[in-house]
């Protein structure tokens, strides 16, 4: 369902809180009523010369008590309403969070790091500001108006309060004048403000490519830039800001004009008594900064509106890979025994597909490899298999059942992939390992590295599995971050295993160790397995060969050499390389025993 308002949901949501919170501001609004009710009692008091000590000290216990019941009680409002605003952000982060999270990869492919955090922040923020400063100086100056005007007519002078009041309905006029300027401008100041973000982000990134590249001063140059739009928006919408903020003071300031002017005259002519004409001044003055701040609040809603448009924009975007209309909720488990008919996928405007016609079976617990060129559609179909992309209905099965007919939190649930990125997150190893909503044991944890063969290397760490990682596992290099990837899917013990590219960044003897060590996990698991080296698939009961977005060949490793075709021309040049390497490897392990030996016989 579409969402067309942050802010009217909100109070709608909180109607009963905003009423308590008005009354106590109310409350507030009538205590300050009685200040210049009594500064004009005291003043006719002095005036005429009847002013004793007993009542010049009541006077001030009545203004000193009327003092604190306004502090207390703006005070209480203040706290309230400012609790509601902050809620309401907790609540909006949190609402936006989660429907990133509902939200396909495709979203995310199109959209910058910086933008999404702007988004998070500072529109948020926005939208705090507006329910905080916002609607709190709205209904002050809804209520004071109302009140104050009242006493002014009541108490001294209809028409003083009409001829002052006169100016002030040009507040409205400029307010008008001023709305869509501002807004445009606040939405242009927003933008600004994500362009600068990615910059940053984008810089704190790619900081390696940069420093090997001596690229500081070209991109020094580029952040300089979208630094002053940045500033260049901002002046823009502050010089409008100032301007709505003097003219609207100019006003105010006539209308006091008319006041003192008119009022003196009436005081004068005996229309009004002195003590009249310090009330109703007093009473204006009171008037005059709620009315000021609407000024400012026309601008922190126009502010408002643009950081709300933007989350709207968000919020109604709809996620495109969620459960379909003929999910069956029955199904709580997988397999693993995959067919895929006639696959032909082409991702969103993409000009060509990036499969064709794929057709192919992996019963339960076989295991499959794909290889072939880069570019060539093999982590397309495993990112089917798990539907981050949605493949066409009637294309892919598993357990004989449409894959649209499983439950996304089935289907992800029950299969393990270790993606080509190796992300890591920010946190603990363990953590990083267990990366589960099911609660994992040190022992499991522990197995799991032992398997991906990283165990050796997490337990020469100061604080083994509890070494804290840096951005994206930063501090780890990159074949022990594809190993603590590994022992991340192989935890979960799914019924399908995926390996995408997983052991590029790792020697051929480690890739040995890795591979005997997925033996016992890989049994009576479906896996497949995504790799450029041959000798990481070579086992594997089946493989195919895929080249722009075909399968060119298949069968197992014998069969494959057999038609001397692409596979075999890879196997024949990766030999050489691969037994040049182990023979490299080699030489430097017995170099380093001979320094050992050196070493202890010295």
């Amino acid at each position: 369902m579409e969402r067309k308002n942050i802010f009217w949901d909100h109070i709608k949501a909180n109607r009963w809180p905003y009423v308590i919170g008005f009354a106590l501001l109310s409350i507030s609004s009538m205590l300050q009523l009685i200040i210049p009710w009594l500064l004009g009692r005291f003043t006719d008091s002095l005036q005429i010369g009847g002013l004793t000590y007993g009542q010049a000290v009541n006077f001030a216990v009545w203004m000193a008590s009327a003092g604190l019941g306004i502090a207390f009680f703006r005070s209480a409002s203040r706290i309230y309403m400012f609790r509601l605003s902050r809620q309401l952000e907790m609540r909006v982060r949190g609402e936006l969070f989660a429907h990133w999270e509902k939200l396909s990869a495709q979203y995310f492919n199109n959209r910058r790091i910086g933008d999404l955090m702007s988004h998070a922040i500072s529109d948020v923020g926005v939208i705090r500001e507006v329910t905080m400063q916002g609607y709190y100086n709205v209904m002050e100056a809804l209520f004071l108006i109302v009140v104050s005007v009242t006493a002014m007519v009541s108490f001294v002078n209809p028409w003083l309060t009409l001829l002052t009041m006169l100016p002030l309905p040009l507040l409205s006029l400029l307010a008008y004048r001023f709305n869509k300027q501002i807004m445009q401008q606040s939405a242009d100041m927003q933008a600004a403000i994500s362009d600068l973000t990615s910059r940053v982000q984008e810089f704190t990134a790619g900081i390696r490519v940069i420093k090997a590249f001596v690229q500081e001063q070209a991109v020094r140059k580029l952040f300089a830039q979208d630094n002053q739009h940045a500033v260049n928006m901002n002046r823009r919408f502050v010089r409008s800001n100032s301007l709505f903020g003097a003219l609207s003071a100019g006003i105010v300031g006539f209308s006091f004009l008319v006041s003192v002017v008119v009022g003196g005259i009436m005081v004068l002519k005996d229309v009004i008594t002195l003590g009249e004409f310090v009330a109703f001044n007093t009473y204006l003055s009171l008037l005059m900064g709620p009315i000021e701040n609407l000024g400012k609040v026309v601008n922190l809603l126009q502010r408002g509106k643009a950081s709300e448009l933007r989350l709207l924009e968000i919020f109604n975007t709809q996620p495109d890979i969620v459960d379909d209309v003929i999910a069956k909720p029955e199904i709580d488990r997988i397999h693993g025994d995959i067919e895929i008919r006639n696959l032909t996928f082409a991702y969103p405007e993409a000009k060509r597909p990036a499969l064709r016609d794929i057709s192919l079976t992996i019963p339960k617990g076989s295991s499959l490899a794909i290889v072939g060129r880069v570019g060539s559609g093999k982590s397309t179909l495993v990112h089917l298999l798990v539907r981050l992309y949605n493949p066409p209905r009637g294309t892919v099965f598993i357990d004989g059942h449409d894959i649209h007919e499983i439950p996304l939190k089935t289907l992800r649930g029950q299969i393990g992939i270790v993606p080509q990125d190796q992300f890591l997150f920010s946190s603990t190893i363990r953590d990083n390992i267990g990366f589960d909503p099911k609660p994992y044991s040190d022992e499991q944890v522990a197995e799991a590295a032992k398997i991906a063969q990283v165990y050796d290397n997490i337990v020469e760490f100061p604080h083994q599995f509890d070494t804290p990682l840096g951005e994206r596992g930063i501090s780890l290099s990159g074949g022990q971050r594809q190993r603590v990837s590994i022992a991340r899917a192989v935890i979960k013990k799914p019924s399908v295993l995926i390996f995408d590219d997983s052991l590029s960044a790792v020697d051929t003897i480690t890739e040995d160790r890795i591979l005997e060590g997925l033996k016992s996990v890989m049994n009576q698991r479906t896996t497949i397995i995504i790799g450029h080296r041959i000798s990481s698939v070579q086992h594997a009961d089946r493989i195919i060969v895929m080249d722009e977005g075909r399968i060119v060949e298949q069968g197992n490793h014998e069969q494959l050499l057999a038609l001397n075709g692409i596979y075999a021309d890879m196997y024949h040049k990766q030999l050489l390389d691969q037994e040049a390497e182990r023979q490299d490897v080699k030489t430097r392990r017995q170099g380093s025993s001979v320094l050992l030996q050196g070493g202890t016989g010295a």
